[in-house]
């Protein structure tokens, strides 16, 4: 019986002082590392605040929407003052890598975050809620007259307006620049020389037919 349990105690033991991987988990990963601290990397399918929960959490799910989802992080209304705008938003439909100790609820794999500092964008892209719509039509319009595929017209940042971002800070080796993108914006004013002149009034019509469109709306 003792050599028994030296033999169940020993791998036990090993596995526990096992060092973290020095690389990011995929996201799709996490549950095998439950009870270490590791970095954890992949798409946000979705997310959600609820208030009139115990702890009023903000979940974000990774990969697929919730409850298919392969992990998940958990931030509680306590801290939640400390992100700069609502995390549901702000992380929603992003690439991120989020640090911390992998727990489990339910059988899935999850990660509570307290402080924004836990968490990082993946790659560049761009945060749309950190323009306004006039803002992002702006910047469409000037992605489409760089020669980049994008449905212009709205303030809607949709998918192929995010990868139109990414191809452009690629081209201007800006890919780690990460969730602000200052840089960003200043390689956009300095590409305006290359957006054909008579692209110019189209982008001035865009901006200033949205703005009457808010204008009218704020009437009603």
């Amino acid at each position: 019986l003792l050599l028994v349990a030296l033999f169940v105690v020993l791998p036990a033991a090993g596995r526990g002082d096992e060092a973290p991987p020095t690389e990011p988990v995929p996201s799709t990963d996490a549950g095998r590392f439950v009870g270490r601290t590791v970095t954890v990397c992949g798409p946000v399918a979705g997310t959600g605040y609820f208030p009139h929960l115990r702890g009023e959490p903000t979940f974000i799910n990774f990969d697929r929407l919730y409850p298919e989802q392969s992990f998940t992080v958990v931030i509680w209304g306590s801290n939640r003052e400390r992100f700069e705008g609502s995390p549901d938003k702000l992380y929603d439909k992003q690439h991120l890598c989020v640090t911390g100790q992998i727990e489990t609820y339910k059988g899935k794999p999850q990660m509570i975050v307290e402080s924004p500092d836990q968490i990082r964008f993946q790659d560049a892209g761009l945060v749309p809620e950190r323009f306004s719509y006039e803002e992002r039509i702006l910047i469409k319009a000037m992605l489409v007259g760089l020669g980049y595929a994008v449905d212009e017209g709205t303030g809607e940042w949709d998918p192929a307006a995010d990868q139109a971002m990414r191809d452009f800070q690629a081209e201007q080796g800006l890919s780690d620049e990460g969730g602000r993108s200052p840089e960003t914006l200043r390689a956009l004013a300095e590409a305006v020389d290359r957006v054909p002149a008579e692209d110019y009034p189209r982008i001035l019509r865009l901006l200033l037919l949205n703005l009457a469109q808010r204008e009218e709306g704020s009437r009603k």
